[in-house]
């Protein structure tokens, strides 16, 4: 399995995979976030600091996580907080291990950065949110998740 950091390539099929996640959202908006990311704007957006993606073996994306770094978060206990603020897999891709290659990868970035604890949140909108993370060791807390890392 290839997961990797997002790149400047990667922009249609992220820009995809970040519509498909949130369909009620603005094209514009996301091309922007994307964009800037991308681009290596400094100062990054907040709620962007990295990206990673995994790459199908016959071309293309099949998954992306999306983190930053949170100072709190409901049922969380120290003030810097690896946060999953997107997270999707193609649903052709699902239960193949991509979610959980992607969250391993995002757990790593998050220990580098001194984070002990990774969180996320979801809405009902996402019935299959709950189990994926409760699968790879979140406990839901308010509607969010938490895990020691």
């Amino acid at each position: 399995m290839n997961i990797r950091p997002a790149i400047p390539t990667d922009k249609e099929e992220w820009l995809r995979m970040r519509l498909a996640l949130w369909p009620d959202t603005d094209l514009e908006d996301e091309l922007q976030e994307v964009t800037h990311f991308l681009d290596g704007n400094d100062p990054p957006l907040p709620t962007l600091l990295a990206a990673f993606v995994c790459v199908r073996p016959e071309g293309g994306l099949c998954g992306l996580v999306e983190l930053s770094i949170h100072t709190s978060a409901p049922g969380c206990h120290t003030d810097r907080i690896g946060y999953l603020e997107a997270w999707f897999v193609d649903e052709d891709y699902r239960g193949k291990g991509v979610g959980r290659a992607l969250i391993a990868t995002a757990e790593g970035w998050a220990k580098k950065l001194g984070c002990t604890e990774m969180a996320s949140d979801t809405t009902p909108d996402y019935p299959i949110s709950p189990e994926a993370h409760a699968a790879l060791g979140f406990d839901e807390v308010e509607r969010y998740f938490r895990k020691e890392i």
